[in-house]
């Protein structure tokens, strides 16, 4: 039987820059807050309130059959994870992002606010190196690994969909996993999540 719960918190990362930036600065951090200035620290704390939110959203799945692990270093240079879910539509990439403002997707251009972000790149690098993981560990010729970017709550307009990942708000994310098409068998999500376990325990 696979263990469920692998240890690391949704947006653990995260909150941890988050707080050693506001230990670094506590007047400053207090005084950004009260006069609405933008800083580092909050977008960090975004971030991690929205990896958060995502996790709580995912972690049900579990009691389905589903294997769901959170923030994983998954390259030497530090590339983060903040979600992985398998199950029987797939292997999911999940990269959360919680904005203020317009999102706009046309293609591999999102734009926040009307500023260019690489978000479809780095989210296509991940899968990669979750692909190029999990392959290595299971000895399996081929998977199938979809990025799915998850804005939480946003003003979002898709245009349309980059070529190798799905853009969607977080009150999608369920229905598309859940409902997708059977990829995996039980043996092979289980096959997977130890793989999984293994690799990024």
């Amino acid at each position: 039987m696979m263990r469920r719960d692998t240890g690391r918190r949704p947006g653990q990362s995260a909150r941890e820059r988050q707080q050693a930036l506001a230990s670094a600065d506590p007047v400053m951090t207090v005084l950004a807050r009260q006069l609405g200035i933008n800083t580092a620290e909050q977008a960090w704390d975004a971030g991690a309130r929205g990896e958060q939110h995502v996790g709580r959203l995912l972690n049900p799945l579990r009691a389905d059959g589903w294997f769901v692990m959170h923030d994983l270093k998954v390259s030497r240079g530090g590339t983060n994870v903040d979600h992985l879910a398998i199950g029987p539509s797939g292997v999911f990439v999940i990269d959360t992002k919680n904005v203020q403002g317009s999102v706009w997707v046309g293609g591999p251009n999102i734009k926040v606010n009307g500023f260019s972000k690489d978000y479809v790149e780095k989210l296509e690098a991940q899968a990669l190196l979750v692909r190029q993981a999990l392959l290595e560990e299971t000895d399996w010729d081929s998977l199938w690994v979809q990025g799915l970017l998850v804005f939480v709550k946003p003003d979002l307009h898709v245009k349309e969909q980059p070529e190798n990942i799905v853009v969607l708000d977080d009150s999608e994310l369920l229905p598309v996993l859940v409902n997708g098409n059977r990829r995996l068998s039980t043996a092979q999500v289980e096959r997977l999540a130890r793989a999984a376990q293994a690799i990024w325990r």
